[in-house]
């Protein structure tokens, strides 16, 4: 079990990706639980668990969230608008 309070916080787009690349293959096969700024970082995950004042309003993959329009697409849109 790793937990992880984003690695990429505060980098730049390039060193960005190379430390989610890495990141990728580090979480492979793995259960890891990530606080992510940055929705990049948790893209790729299998289940994303989205936290609202401490409660859980949205639990899915990527795809599946943004498909419902909730909380967790209304985040990656504001994120790709910034």
């Amino acid at each position: 079990l790793l937990f992880l309070d984003e690695a990429t916080n505060s980098l730049d787009v390039i060193n960005e990706r190379r430390i989610v690349d890495a990141l990728n293959g580090a979480f492979k096969d793995r259960t890891v639980i990530v606080v992510a700024h940055r929705l990049s970082t948790i893209r790729n995950a299998d289940q994303i668990v989205v936290l609202d004042k401490g409660f859980v309003v949205e639990v899915g993959n990527h795809d599946s969230l943004m498909e419902k329009k909730g909380q967790y697409y209304n985040l990656v849109s504001t994120q790709m608008q910034a």
